[in-house]
């Protein structure tokens, strides 16, 4: 008898206990998101990427180069002077002889060293310096994006398992309110005011809400797993996560331009910047370099030839065939592109937002509706109790009521979420 008493404790305790522990609120789950994100690491690589690309183009620009330089040319003759027959590697004179003419090419050494120091690369580096900027901004652009979408994407799986758990906590009301009633049909069955039948019909329905309870059950675990993966969480445990309610937010003011359109206006910019580029090369260029080093054609003495030099290096494109007409066309066209993508994208966002606020006033209207109804029920369930006692109604005409009832819960519960994911789709587009 003890152990059997021991053994039911146990199984009240583990269903009562199922999800007990205090769950995360929403915003933990936002951060855990994109503290994990892999898309939102790599925007943030690529601002520091940009950052070092700059450097680097800063360095050929405008700081000074220094590269070693050096070759040495072999040419090799079969040599016929003096009435012999020789092969030489690397001849400086002769007469009589197969191969290269040594007036024209002959053996030489150098080794030396090159310095050089762009003289009008400033202008260059401002150009790259506007482009660098430009790259950066879209990565963090990029960055925002991809936040607001782990936002909303968060929020509807977090949503989904509230839903989940209204309907959990539903179903242990409904079982509460079949047990009462069990009760007071076994005393009526026993007092002979009701049938056996009864009573089975209430454990039948009774069974019903159980297997709701455990559906709902199996559905919150597996939509509160797919919130821990989706937020890069490895936590396995069940947790009953907060209520949250959603807020309209209030509409940025109307010089303030939207996350959505943003995108666009840096296309722009960065179209421009890529013009800016393209244009550097019909800038004039100047170097000045100084080289010095080893530099001889005869290999003898070869130490009396060190020395160095010095000199300017200047070019500037004056006629490219009309290439940079032509590449200042292309950049209109991708202008005119970008306008309608945006103009377009604005459009979808207004209409989003006008279509969200209309399905929450339909919503509004319903969930007033549902709840006036299920407030009749109530009363009805009320009566019908009292009457049940009574042995003026049945507990088939109670079942078939609480049923209607325990449908149009369903509903209402359903229409809340859905309106929740509504104020969060509208919240996404208005920002």
């Amino acid at each position: 008898m003890i152990r059997l008493l021991f053994l039911l404790i146990c199984c009240i305790v583990c269903r009562y206990s199922y999800g007990q522990a205090n769950g995360k609120p929403l915003l933990y789950y936002m951060e855990a998101a994109k503290a994990n994100s892999p898309l939102i690491k790599e925007c943030q690589n690529q601002t520091l990427m940009q950052q070092a690309e700059l450097e680097r183009l800063k360095a050929m620009y405008t700081h000074s180069h220094l590269e070693a330089t050096g070759d040495y040319l072999f040419v090799p003759i079969i040599s016929k002077d003096e009435g012999k027959t020789a092969f030489k590697w690397n001849a400086q004179d002769g007469t009589d002889y197969y191969g290269y003419d040594l007036g024209e090419s002959s053996g030489h050494f150098h080794a030396g060293v090159i310095w050089t120091q762009p003289l009008l690369g400033k202008s260059s580096y401002r150009v790259a310096q506007e482009q660098t900027k430009v790259n950066s901004s879209i990565a963090n652009n990029r960055i925002r994006m991809e936040v607001h979408q782990l936002e909303r994407t968060v929020t509807e799986q977090y949503l989904l398992c509230l839903l989940d758990k209204a309907q959990m906590d539903f179903a242990d009301s409904i079982s509460a309110l079949i047990e009462s009633q069990v009760g007071i049909v076994r005393k009526m069955v026993q007092n002979g005011f009701s049938k056996q039948s009864d009573l089975r019909l209430l454990a039948i329905e009774q069974e019903s809400s159980e297997e709701l309870r455990i559906a709902s059950r199996q559905s919150y675990h597996t939509h509160l797993m797919d919130l821990n993966l989706l937020c890069g969480i490895s936590d396995t445990t069940d947790v009953l996560l907060p209520y949250v309610k959603m807020e309209i937010r209030i509409s940025p003011s109307d010089n303030q331009s939207s996350l959505f359109t943003e995108q666009f206006r840096l296309d722009s910019l960065n179209t421009v910047a890529s013009l800016h580029s393209f244009n550097l090369q019909y800038n004039p260029r100047l170097d000045l370099f100084i080289n010095g080093g080893l530099q001889a054609g005869m290999f003898k003495d070869m130490y009396r030839h060190f020395g160095w030099s010095a000199g300017l290096t200047f070019s500037w494109t004056i006629f490219d065939g009309r290439q940079r007409r032509n590449k200042e066309r292309q950049a209109e066209w991708q202008w005119n592109t970008i306008r309608t993508y945006r103009d377009n994208a604005e459009l979808q966002r207004q209409m989003k937002m006008k279509q969200c606020l209309a399905e929450l006033s339909k919503y509004e209207e319903r969930q007033k509706a549902l709840e006036k109804q299920l407030s009749e029920y109530e009363n009805v369930l009320s009566d019908y109790g009292k009457e049940i006692k009574a042995g003026q109604v049945s507990v088939l005409d109670y079942l078939t009521v609480l049923r209607s009832k325990v449908q149009m819960e369903k509903d209402l519960l359903l229409l809340r979420t859905n309106r929740q994911l509504v104020i969060a789709a509208y919240n996404y587009y208005n920002w």
